[in-house]
């Protein structure tokens, strides 16, 4: 069972969670000329399913890593640079389609969860000078003692 002690795996969560509702999310509609709407789901698309995938296992992986700090923050550091390349694409598509359709909200969740991975990165990090100096402090503490 997975806990939730630190704020990071609490920002990694979100982050995942954003990331799993494009899954089931509209990227983009638009109406036709009679009236009726159409739209384009992030799902329809593969490069965008894939990058969806990718990036919500590696939130879910650096969530599982919560006591490896060095590790949850690089995992982090790619997801934020897959996420930004993710990001980058919707970007593409929103200056290719934007004539025809109109872009929901939930196109920029991948820019969210770059905030996310941030913050999460700057809490794993003090988390892991923590246990740094603790133990830098312990051994000092040992070595007064003899």
């Amino acid at each position: 069972m997975i806990t939730w002690p630190r704020m990071q795996n609490v920002l990694l969560g979100i982050s995942a969670f954003l990331i799993l509702t494009l899954l089931w999310s509209e990227m983009c509609y638009g109406v036709d000329a009679e009236g009726m709407r159409y739209t384009i789901k992030f799902t329809e698309h593969i490069q965008f399913l894939i990058f969806t995938i990718i990036t919500a296992a590696l939130s879910v992986a650096a969530i599982a890593y919560r006591k490896q700090y060095i590790l949850q923050v690089r995992v982090c550091i790619i997801n934020m640079l897959i996420l930004l390349g993710y990001q980058l694409w919707l970007l593409v598509a929103f200056f290719q389609l934007k004539s025809a359709y109109t872009f929901t909200i939930y196109t920029l969740f991948p820019f969210v969860c770059i905030v996310l991975h941030f913050l999460a990165i700057r809490y794993s990090w003090r988390d892991a000078t923590d246990v740094i100096a603790r133990d830098f402090n312990r051994k000092m503490a040992k070595k007064l003692k003899k």
